[in-house]
């Protein structure tokens, strides 16, 4: 009978990043990979070409050599990155490993998120279809493991209901190794530059493993995913471009605390029905100015309610999108405490361009985070939002663009 074990790497965290001995968590996770798969055995690794599979894989590669077998899903789902699909920006990444294969399989894939709305049910289905297509290829390899890039925060998360990660409790048919499940973002990319990859790709943002799909609001479809593509796309280079601008580089990280500025960006497509909300409209128009208006959005985001450890299932509200006048970073914050407070709700979203054309409303999501429990959007001058809205609407499409001004909590990061 088969192992169907998940093996995980526990090892005793310091509290402070300053303190996580490098060289001697990889000697120690090198040791356990050597003496957990046997001399003649095969790993398989589900390489999306993200920080963690991706740094994961060079260690892997470090212990077993030709006897790991990587593949990435191209299930249509994956960004876009510099104008080319990521399976080839990620095949570029492996082209040094013995063994690397990617999976084609969008025309299956898409067809069955057509016109599904629930973000719980399409991160559902997602694994499902991630693990069947996994289990099928792993068998075709005769591998004997399966191993990922699942850290700590994956499983946390997951155990607490507040946000199912794709790679955690997975039913495969084969034992599972999980070298990293101790360790946080911070840690792994330590890790990954310890291992000699290039800082810029160790310093990558994070992104989910189900991709855009999580970044397409309300019912499903290819047009929508499209949308959402090429946006993220366009707001991935223009943030980069304006810190760069106003640093001199794309982002900052501080060593000591392994804190990213700015954590993560991206956006995200929503249906455009929307209706006015009087009472708020008049509730900001000395913040936005007398011509504000303020509209209760048909699409809902997810949310986290602070006050609980432990949610027994998904919460959603709709999406305030507000019009007003140019403002500054302080009366952003300003404007949502004030809508969160009167209205209950957890998302807003500030208008900074509109084409005037039919088609999807696009919000555009720049944040901060120091432990990622918390985040809050950054401080960008409101016309280079303007800019790169205008730029988002377009070459992807979008009708419109609007700023993410929410918090989390209890917004979360990625909104289904």
């Amino acid at each position: 009978m088969a192992d169907l074990t998940v093996h995980r790497f526990n090892y005793k965290m310091p509290q402070s990043l300053a303190d996580f001995d490098l060289k001697d968590y990889v000697k120690s996770v090198l040791k356990w990979i050597d003496a957990l798969v046997g001399a003649n055995e095969k790993v398989a690794l589900s390489a999306s070409g993200g920080v963690d599979s991706t740094t994961v894989a060079f260690l892997l590669k470090e212990a077993l050599g030709n006897r790991l077998h990587l593949f990435f899903i191209d299930d249509g789902l994956r960004r876009i990155i510099g104008g080319r699909e990521e399976w080839e920006t990620t095949a570029e990444i492996f082209k040094d490993f013995p063994n690397f294969e990617v999976l084609h399989t969008r025309d299956l894939v898409l067809p069955w998120f057509d016109g599904v709305e629930d973000g719980a049910l399409k991160r559902d289905m997602f694994r499902s279809l991630y693990t069947l297509t996994s289990n099928k290829y792993i068998a075709s390899l005769k591998a004997d493991w399966i191993a990922d890039g699942t850290i700590c925060p994956d499983i946390v998360m997951t155990d607490q209901n507040r946000q199912i990660q794709h790679n955690v409790n997975l039913p495969y048919n084969m034992k599972k190794l999980e070298a990293f499940s101790s360790l946080y973002k911070p840690h792994v990319r330590r890790v990954a530059m310890h291992l000699g990859m290039p800082r810029e790709f160790a310093m990558r943002i994070p992104c989910p493993g189900p991709a855009q799909l999580l970044r397409v609001g309300g019912a499903f479809n290819t047009d929508k995913l499209q949308t959402c593509k090429i946006a993220t796309d366009v707001v991935e280079q223009m943030v980069c471009a304006y810190f760069k601008e106003k640093w001199g580089e794309p982002f900052r990280y501080d060593e000591a605390t392994g804190v990213r500025i700015p954590f993560q960006y991206f956006a995200a497509c929503l249906d455009p029905e929307m209706e006015r909300d009087t009472e708020l409209s008049e509730h900001i128009k000395g913040l936005a100015g007398k011509e504000a208006g303020c509209f209760r959005m048909k699409t809902r985001a997810m949310w986290i309610d602070p006050a609980v450890s432990s949610q027994k299932g998904k919460l959603y509200a709709p999406i305030l999108w507000v019009i007003g006048k140019k403002l500054d970073h302080e009366n952003f914050v300003k404007l949502y405490d004030t809508l969160s407070k009167i209205s209950g709700l957890p998302r807003a979203l500030y208008q900074v361009y509109d084409s005037g054309e039919k088609g999807y409303p696009v919000s555009i999501k720049v944040v901060e985070s120091e432990d990622v429990r918390t985040a809050w959007h950054m401080d960008m001058d409101f016309d280079y939002l303007v800019k790169m809205g205008r730029e988002v609407c377009e070459k992807s499409g979008a009708s419109k663009a609007a700023f993410d001004i929410s918090k989390r909590p209890p917004a979360t990061i990625e909104l289904f």
